[in-house]
């Protein structure tokens, strides 16, 4: 009896040892490998630098800081106009915008900010449950003074998106909603085959996993998208997405939504079938997006009688990159539609 305890003994502190030499190895590859990428981007980030600063001439930039949180905005169009908010998704910036907001009514004003985590806006280490982001999205909002307006949002932006506009209602003139299914699939096969078109959320599971992958944002695009949804970026706007993802505390910061992940986003789907809204949604999805195929949408027209459905033609995920002509035009269409003559924003 003596000597079985003795061997169960030296068992357990040889796992233990070998369970401690597992985290140190772990760790030391991580700095090893975060070194590494921090020289690769930073030359990366020499080298696009001029690219991006004349970018950057083109827009009105600015920052503010609410609630101790910097905001990094790009602030466009009337200033006393209605107001378009544009939020982005993965892994982008402001810059999802950049080709759509020269074609949007300059009549609006157009605020396309870099969502919370994401490019010069604040890279903070919590708070990231989406309830509290879209609050902290409104306080924005209420920083600079504006009573009412529109949402546009992309891919992860609508999941804040939809959870901004479903607790906030009063304060929403219209909603187009971009790249995130509203019907969420019924039989095990299309889970399945929803799941298999869904690699970000297996990815990205798990925090460290996903903070793993996103520090190499030019793979992350590889790895969260399948081929033919990057194929049509230009190389330019690829290039600019890697530069701001790249920024120092991004890919720690973004992981964070994963982490805080739940089941508010179906809830808040199942608010826009109910009709609760007194205001206009719009639902805007690419032809040609792999992720969420036109099967995906199949019911919308019963299920969501209250949500217009239109199409990108020939557009990828990032229809608003690749086909933003089609995307500006839809968005311009469906505020004129909505939009009254004696409502005006109050100016910052």
């Amino acid at each position: 009896m003596i000597a079985m305890r003795r061997l169960v003994k030296r068992a357990a502190l040889l796992t233990a040892g070998a369970g401690l030499a597992g985290v140190a190895y772990t760790q030391v590859y991580d700095r090893l490998r975060a070194q590494g990428l921090t020289k690769k981007y930073v030359a990366f980030r020499a080298q696009q630098q001029a690219a991006h600063d004349r970018v950057d001439a083109d827009f009105n930039h600015q920052d503010r800081v609410v609630n101790g949180l910097n905001w990094h905005y790009v602030d466009e169009g009337a200033r006393d106009g209605e107001v378009i908010l544009f939020l982005h998704g993965l892994p982008e910036s402001w810059y999802s915008w950049r080709h759509v907001l020269p074609l949007v009514d300059h009549d609006y004003r157009l605020i396309a900010v870099d969502m919370k985590g994401y490019g010069r806006s604040d890279h903070e280490d919590r708070n990231y449950d989406w309830h509290t982001v879209a609050r902290q999205t409104l306080d924005f909002m209420d920083d600079l003074g504006i009573k009412k307006f529109y949402v546009v949002s992309h891919d992860w932006g609508t999941v804040i998106g939809s959870i901004l506009v479903g607790n906030y209602p009063e304060r929403i003139l219209g909603y187009v909603r971009m790249e995130v299914d509203l019907a969420s699939p019924k039989s095990l096969r299309d889970w399945i085959t929803f799941y298999r078109l869904k690699p970000q959320w297996l990815f990205c599971r798990s925090y460290w996993f996903g903070r793993h992958k996103m520090q190499d944002p030019g793979k992350l695009i590889d790895k969260v998208y399948p081929p033919r949804m990057t194929t049509r970026l230009r190389p330019e706007d690829r290039d600019y997405l890697v530069y701001e993802f790249s920024r120092p505390g991004v890919a720690e910061a973004v992981a964070h939504y994963y982490l805080a992940r739940n089941w508010d986003l179906p809830a808040a789907t199942d608010r826009i079938a109910e009709d609760s809204f007194p205001f206009p949604i719009l639902q805007l999805q690419a032809t040609e997006d792999d992720s969420q195929p036109q099967w995906l949408f199949h019911d919308a027209a019963s299920r969501f009688p209250n949500v217009k459905l239109e199409w990108v033609t020939g557009a990828s995920h990032f229809d608003n990159l690749d086909q933003p002509a089609q995307v500006a035009e839809a968005i311009n269409r469906f505020v004129h539609e909505t939009s009254a003559p004696q409502r005006v924003a109050s100016p910052a």
